[in-house]
Parts: C-alpha cells; sequence; structure tokens
C-alpha cells in the first residue's frame, strides 16, 4: 500500500464538515435514549453496527459495556481517540426536540456528542485508511461509565486500562464539549488541567442527651461545627499558597427532633486538588483537622475515598492537539486553557501513555448565555460537532506524521 502521507487539517475539516448531518443525526439519537453509567448497552450497539458497516474490526463488552474498534493503516504509531458514552440521572428540560424520552436521564454532559464526534473521526480515518494516506493505526476507545464508578469502585476509564485496551498505544487524545467557549474556538493546556477529586466522610461521635440540659451530652452538632471551621481553613492556610485546592462539604446530617441531641453528625464531600503532593496535604491536613472533635471530648471515623487523579497532559501530545486544530482553527481559536477543577477519568489513559484532551467551544454566541454541563437546561450548538471530529482526526494524523518524520531523519 503507497503511503502519501500529508494529509491538511483544511482537508479533514472539509471531509468532517461532509459528515455534519450524520454526525447530528448519530448525537441526536443517543441524546434521545440516554443509559447511565455501565448500561450503555443501546448506545454501545449503534457504535458497533456503524463501525462494523465502515468495516472496522471491532471488540465489544469492553470495561462491561465499552467498544473498541482498531484501524489499521501504515506501519507508523498506534493513537487513541476516546470518546465517553454514559448520560447522568438529571430530567431534561432543555427544550430541544430531541430530548430524552427517558424521564430522569439526561446526556447533561455532552457524552452523546463525544460519542458522535469520535464515529465523525472514525469515518474520515477508516477512508484516509483506505487510500493509502495514513501512517499508522488509530484505536477508537468508546468507554462507558465516565460520570459514576460501579461496586468496586471503579470507572470505565479504569476498566479500559485494567483490560488492557490502552495496551501498545503511543498516544491517547481526548474532548470535552465547554459552553465556556464560543463555537469554533478550543482550548487545551499541557500539565495539570483538571483535578483529582477525592470523596470524604466523617462520622463525629458525641453522647445523645436531653436538649434542655446540654451539660449531660457531648453535644456532636457543636462539634461538627468546629469540625467545619478547621476544615476550611485547610486551604488558605495549610496548602501551599501556589497550589491550588478544594475542600468543599457538601453533607451535614444530624438529629431528628428539635429537643434531642443526637449521638453523632455525618458529614461528607469533595477534596479538588491538582498534584499528588497537594493531594496528599490535603488529605493529611484534614485527618488533623478533625482532630479537634477528640480535642473537644468526642471522637471521630474519618474515610478518604480515592476518586479520579488529576488529568496531566503530556507537553508533546499537547503541541501536536494544539498545532493540529490551528491548521484549520486559526491560530487565535486555539487558546492556552484554564486550569479547572473538575475531574475526568481520562486521567487514567493518560497515565498509559502521552495524552492530551482539548476543550471544544459549543456555545452559540445567538444565546443570551452559556447553558452549563450537569444541569437540566444543558444544550450546546451543533455546528461544533464536525470541528470536534475533525480536531480528533486530525490529531491522530499530525501525531503519525511527526514520528514518520522522526524516523526518517
Amino acid at each position: 500500500m503507497s503511503q502519501t502521507t500529508v494529509v491538511t487539517g483544511a482537508e479533514i475539516l472539509d471531509r468532517a464538515t461532509a459528515l455534519s448531518e450524520q454526525i447530528r443525526a448519530w448525537r441526536r439519537e443517543i441524546h434521545q435514549y440516554p443509559e447511565l453509567s455501565f448500561t450503555e448497552h443501546r448506545t454501545a450497539g449503534l457504535v458497533n453496527a456503524v463501525l462494523v458497516d465502515l468495516g472496522i474490526p471491532t471488540e465489544t463488552e469492553v470495561a462491561k459495556t465499552g467498544v473498541v474498534g482498531h484501524i489499521h493503516g501504515g506501519g507508523g504509531p498506534v493513537v487513541g481517540l476516546r470518546a465517553d458514552m454514559d448520560a447522568l440521572p438529571i430530567h431534561e428540560e432543555s427544550g430541544v426536540e430531541y430530548s430524552s424520552t427517558r424521564p430522569g436521564m439526561m446526556h447533561a454532559c455532552g457524552h452523546d456528542a463525544h460519542t458522535a464526534m469520535l464515529l465523525g473521526a472514525a469515518t474520515i480515518l477508516k477512508a484516509l485508511a483506505d487510500e493509502g494516506r495514513l501512517p499508522g493505526s488509530v484505536r477508537l476507545l468508546f468507554q462507558p461509565s465516565e460520570e459514576a464508578q460501579d461496586a468496586e469502585g471503579k470507572s470505565g476509564g479504569m476498566r479500559m486500562v485494567e483490560e488492557k485496551a490502552l495496551d501498545g498505544v503511543d498516544a491517547v487524545f481526548g474532548i470535552h464539549v465547554d459552553p465556556t467557549y464560543e463555537t469554533g474556538v478550543v482550548g487545551t493546556r499541557s500539565g495539570p488541567l483538571l483535578a483529582a477529586a477525592d470523596t470524604f466522610e466523617i462520622t463525629v461521635r458525641g453522647r445523645g442527651g436531653h436538649a434542655a440540659r446540654p451539660h449531660n451530652a457531648i453535644d456532636p452538632i457543636l462539634l461538627a461545627s468546629h469540625a467545619v471551621q478547621a476544615i476550611h481553613h485547610i486551604v488558605s492556610r495549610r496548602l501551599n499558597p501556589i497550589e491550588s485546592g478544594v475542600i468543599t462539604i457538601g453533607v451535614i446530617r444530624g438529629g431528628t427532633v428539635d429537643n434531642v441531641i443526637p449521638d453523632t453528625v455525618y458529614m461528607t464531600g469533595t477534596i479538588r486538588s491538582f498534584t499528588p503532593e497537594s493531594r496528599q496535604v490535603l488529605h493529611d491536613e484534614l485527618r488533623r483537622a478533625c482532630g479537634v472533635i477528640d480535642a473537644l471530648g468526642g471522637a471521630f471515623d474519618l474515610k478518604i475515598l480515592n476518586g479520579y487523579p488529576p488529568t496531566i497532559t503530556d507537553e508533546t501530545a499537547t503541541a501536536v492537539m494544539m498545532a493540529a486544530t490551528r491548521d484549520f482553527l486559526g491560530d487565535e481559536n486555539v487558546q492556552i486553557a484554564p486550569q479547572r477543577m473538575g475531574a475526568e477519568d481520562f486521567s487514567y489513559m493518560a497515565q498509559q501513555a502521552p495524552g492530551s484532551f482539548l476543550r471544544l467551544g459549543t456555545h452559540d454566541p445567538a444565546w443570551d448565555q452559556p447553558y452549563f454541563v450537569h444541569t437540566a437546561q444543558f444544550r450546546m450548538d451543533e455546528k461544533a460537532l464536525p470541528i470536534g471530529a475533525a480536531a480528533l482526526a486530525a490529531a491522530a494524523v499530525k501525531w503519525m506524521e511527526q514520528a514518520a518524520a522522526q524516523d526518517a531523519e
């Protein structure tokens, strides 16, 4: 097979634009039938059927409900492209004509778009391979369950890594819709991009009693209030000021009636950090802050549940992604993305191979407000779909071409 390796970004965008209606149709089909984490059977079936129709060999039931496709081009590197497929337990109130048909479930984070865009990229890359113009191979990673973990505490990304879906991959690229950018604008950065997200649970133990006789009790509500104050001083006084972190208490639950001091109070919340070092500091200082409960005569149980690690992107892979998108969007529309305290299990894939993660603008400037992810009103400008498909395909091709150029030196 002859290898013509020069594929321009403009050509890839033209191919993606020609697929716009199809990509939109895939996205709307998935959007109308959302499926929660590790139940993405219908979505996986659609993905598999499209890939098989394209002549792309597939593996199904990877990481329970995931699909992996293999596009074989020339003898160059293997590039992984990832899309997540799961929806959220949110009742849709977006008002779009293709709203969810399933009460209490909604693609409120754009995973339907990610999946459709990767199908578009797969279509483009398979055509290039058939033309003898793909100087490498592509592994299509349609991942389940980014939003949640199973009973073993594992997400789809974790399970895909465990099941060796990333073995032999030389680089991996992902994408996420971003309503803070207008359509036609994208952003990413090298290094820490998204935070680690851990969960903590605290049970404050006191001694219950009559509310009119607090001196005979050890009030766990008072103990919890002191703990809350101590916890909220951790970031400002215990974390290095040049580091970023967040500790938020999201639930406080205790007591049943107004005239009884309870025995216990339960609290839970989230810890966000960008580096392993700051993550450890926040964990250690959380335990130290809870020591105020002991000092005031109570006791506590603290459980810290490790969530996704920080998403740390590779410098070379990110440079490739930015160069690939600049080719067809222009320098001014490819930005250095700010760090965000959200978390992503793409982080596990980026630990296995050099990775980069693109923020894709989806805000229609004609709208009077952005429609944010994880809300019942979320919506996206579908003109972003071919841009996302082109970005994924172009990043894969750019990585392959740079590898081929290095081999030729």
